[in-house]
């Protein structure tokens, strides 16, 4: 593989991002609609629904990524722009402020995980060439 280090940093990132996304968002939607719209402690379910789709389509981009295929890239980049927007909203009106400390630091990972792989490529394999 011609992957280069932020490349690299950038698939372990999305899938421990996206990971933890699907694992968080899986008990909360089981509980339903209802119990989440009745607690401070979770973003609204239609998020959550969100979270779980862009964490399975972010394990997949990871992948794509590990790969370092073209559509990785093309899916890492449209999933995390995504996840970062559905995050925007509790800078400003989250309920408590550990929902307000978990965009900030979902917001602040995705805009360094769009950088590291729209960073150049200096893999080794591209400098011997």
């Amino acid at each position: 593989m011609n992957r280069s280090m932020p490349v690299t940093v950038a698939a372990i990132l999305t899938f421990l991002s996206s990971a933890f996304s699907v694992v968080f968002s899986i008990p909360v939607l089981a509980r339903g609609a209802q119990a989440v719209s009745e607690t401070n402690d979770t973003p609204p379910y239609f998020i959550m629904l969100l979270g779980l789709i862009l964490g399975v389509l972010g394990i997949v981009a990871a992948w794509g990524l590990w790969r370092n295929q073209r559509w990785g890239k093309i899916l890492t980049i449209a999933v995390i722009a995504l996840g970062g927007l559905s995050a925007l909203p509790g800078k400003i009106i989250a309920p408590a402020t550990t929902l307000w400390i978990a965009a900030t630091i979902t917001v602040v990972i995705d805009i360094l995980i769009i950088v590291l792989v729209l960073l150049p490529n200096r893999s080794p394999a591209a400098a011997r060439a």
